[in-house]
């Protein structure tokens, strides 16, 4: 992940944390943990390290955790790997609360785009173009399809019309200076056409590089959402206007 997504309420924001550990369930403690210890630090909640880290190990759910020491947690996604020295390391998203006499509103986070890559990679390599727009970047999308077109069409185009002028080339019934006109055209056709099918692989494997490389493009959604806005007696409750981008 580039980039950490945009909250959709200002009663939330995400955190990304990491952990290391001999198996995946060790480091997904050991970044919940970070987690709880970074939020913790912002909303200035009292926290015990060991005890949460005991209550990981143990099996105590995050959202008991969460409950028990008032520092509002949700674990929205993790990714594993394994290292390679045979231990695992694995990334967290979480959202948090963004303030403590704040109680927040999770939502759903919505992946825009293209969720893999290796998608993306099959669309383009059958229609060129295919998935830029699947993540979201329509314009290159539909730039690559129209010039691929244009460019196998024109070397086409330029393949028959060289294949002409070899036909007049071969005519009997044709004067010197028909025969050189026709054999000038048909060489610079022939040279045409090899040039634009030449554009138009070059155009097909950058197409296929971008499909893979490319990160999913965030639509920009206007939209209220719920939300609580702190008062000095109480929490009261009002609608946001959020443009995420």
């Amino acid at each position: 992940m580039n980039e950490l997504p945009k909250p959709g309420n200002n009663t939330y924001m995400y955190v990304r944390e990491s952990g290391e550990g001999a198996t995946i369930n060790d480091a997904l403690n050991q970044a919940m943990a970070r987690v709880f210890q970074s939020t913790a630090n912002r909303l200035g909640q009292p926290f015990d390290s060991q005890k949460v880290n005991s209550a990981l190990q143990d099996g105590t759910s995050y959202e008991v955790l969460s409950q028990q020491y008032n520092i509002p947690i949700n674990k929205v996604d993790q990714y594993e790997s394994r290292l390679k020295d045979g231990t695992y390391r694995v990334f967290v998203l979480c959202q948090v609360a963004v303030a403590g006499n704040i109680h927040p509103v999770w939502e759903t986070l919505e992946r825009q785009g293209e969720s893999g890559n290796w998608t993306a990679l099959l669309k383009s390599a059958v229609i060129p173009g295919l998935g830029q727009m699947g993540k979201g970047y329509y314009g290159e999308g539909i730039f690559t399809l129209l010039g691929e077109l244009a460019l196998i069409g024109g070397g086409v185009g330029c393949y028959y019309l060289a294949q002409n002028q070899l036909q007049t080339m071969n005519s009997s019934n044709i004067t010197f200076d028909q025969y050189t006109a026709a054999r000038n055209s048909y060489n610079t056709y022939r040279t045409t056409s090899y040039i634009a099918w030449g554009a138009a692989g070059a155009l097909y494997v950058y197409n296929l590089v971008r499909a893979v490389t490319m990160q999913p493009k965030r639509r920009q959604v206007l939209a209220f959402s719920p939300t609580l806005i702190a008062t000095p007696s109480s929490l009261a409750p009002s609608l946001s206007l959020t443009l995420n981008f």
